[in-house]
């Protein structure tokens, strides 16, 4: 049954059902869309779907059934029982890519300029930081690190340096598990009109929403806990801005080619219909090994 044909209460069917759409040969699984084209009834349609006159499959690259499942299935559940400044319920927009760093290359290169600078922690995943030191430095676009769980230090890099665009938050850390205070954060940078982007890879959904605290985009490698069994590689952008992911970032994200592909992709809707059981189960896990420790250090 596709998602919106009943209401999704509980995040555990969020995470089976959103995002679902019924098959024309009714699979209880959307399958696997093998093909690097689409299609089209005639060449008017054709127009139309290339212009964004008419909503369509056109190339995988731009877009394929089994990733628009995942992508839904993923905005869906950074959004759950979050809801706007006016009351209605949070939209957000997830595009899906080939890996975490392609994501996160759409992200700055779609957000920043030369000149422009990025302020971030100290404890950030190595091939994120690489990124921006190695390949974007030579682009004109440099990163700045401060200790941000001083929220002082990071007024005082903000308030000392206008250049700063972009705060880029990683909580947990990977592999540091060093967390900062998101809420803090992001009420400081909008004071000084930035940015906020959170890597949410560690956390989840599942035990942590960003967009609750005002960020405008989330970033997951979704190899990490999404799939779950370390079968695949892949990466996910979401925005609240529906407009611009809509525009520059998925033009940025397209010509770029870091899309996934439909057989990594199944794998992980798969991987996700599980992932608050799995959550759930780390953490008891995770305590226990706590309580061991502490009896007997």
């Amino acid at each position: 049954m596709a998602d919106n044909q009943f209401l999704l209460k509980g995040l555990n069917s969020v995470a089976i059902h959103s995002g679902h759409e019924q098959d024309p040969n009714y699979a209880h699984l959307t399958p696997i869309y093998a093909s690097s084209t689409y299609v089209f009834d005639n060449a008017e349609q054709g127009m139309k779907r290339f212009s964004g006159e008419e909503k369509g499959f056109i190339y995988s690259r731009w877009g394929n059934p089994t990733i628009k499942e995942a992508e839904d299935k993923i905005a869906s559940m950074e959004a759950f029982g979050l809801k706007t400044d006016t009351g209605t319920p949070l939209e957000l927009k997830a595009i899906l890519h080939a890996s975490g760093m392609a994501a996160l290359t759409t992200l700055l290169l779609a957000n920043l300029k030369s000149g422009d600078k990025i302020l971030s922690h100290y404890s950030l995943y190595g091939g994120s930081q690489e990124l921006m030191e190695t390949v974007l430095s030579p682009l004109g676009i440099e990163l700045i690190i401060a200790d941000l769980r001083n929220i002082n230090d990071a007024e005082e890099a903000i308030k000392t340096d206008s250049c700063i665009k972009l705060l880029y938050i990683e909580t947990p850390a990977n592999p540091t598990i060093q967390c900062v205070d998101i809420e803090a954060l992001v009420k400081l940078a909008k004071q000084y009109h930035l940015i906020v982007a959170a890597d949410n890879t560690f956390a989840t959904p599942v035990l942590q929403q960003p967009f609750k605290f005002g960020v405008d985009y989330v970033f997951h490698s979704t190899n990490k806990f999404l799939y779950g069994d370390g079968t695949g590689i892949g990466g996910v952008l979401i925005g609240k801005d529906i407009e611009k992911m809509n525009g520059p970032i998925t033009k940025v994200h397209r010509l770029l080619g870091g899309n996934s592909n439909s057989f990594d992709t199944f794998i992980l809707v798969q991987g996700i219909k599980t992932l608050p059981l799995r959550i759930e189960r780390h953490c008891a896990n995770a305590m226990k090994v706590a309580e061991f420790l502490n009896q007997h250090s």
